[in-house]
């Protein structure tokens, strides 16, 4: 029994109105999906599959933007259709993101409670797993 799955199509395919990279410079980038900026990143899919169509696999196969994080490089070089050069482009953005948040020390913000201090460290965190979390959680309580 074959396995069904959505129909595949090449972004040149589609018009160009519709093609990732098209409604990036006319909408911005906050206006699409996030499988779809990972579409931007990736360049081209591979056979039967799109490269929005990988984004959105990847996405799946490693739990959301959050999981792509986490995913250790050779994590996402397993992944169908992504070799070294992808995945370090796409690791390449992720730590330009970070950067970015923490480009500013002129724009620090100050901490008044303690949701101030887990706002300022909770994308971080997010990359940790549960273990990791907690042994910094307990070494923050001697440092405040």
């Amino acid at each position: 029994m074959t396995e069904t799955s959505s129909p595949s199509y090449r972004i040149a395919d589609l018009p160009e109105n519709d093609r990732p990279r098209e409604r990036l410079s006319k909408l911005g980038a906050q206006a699409l999906s996030s499988a779809e900026l990972i579409a931007i990143l990736l360049r081209v899919g591979v056979p039967g599959e799109s490269a929005v169509q990988m984004g959105q696999r990847i996405l799946k196969n490693l739990g959301g933007l959050s999981g792509l994080h986490r995913a250790a490089f050779d994590e996402l070089c397993a992944e169908h259709g992504i070799g070294a050069a992808k995945a370090a482009q796409i690791k390449a953005a992720i730590e330009l993101g970070r950067r970015l948040m923490l480009e500013s020390p002129e724009e620090r913000p100050t901490i008044n409670s303690p949701a101030d201090a887990a706002a300022l460290v909770q994308y971080e965190m997010s990359a940790l797993e549960k273990e990791e979390m907690r042994v910094i959680l307990l070494d923050t309580r001697w440092i405040l």
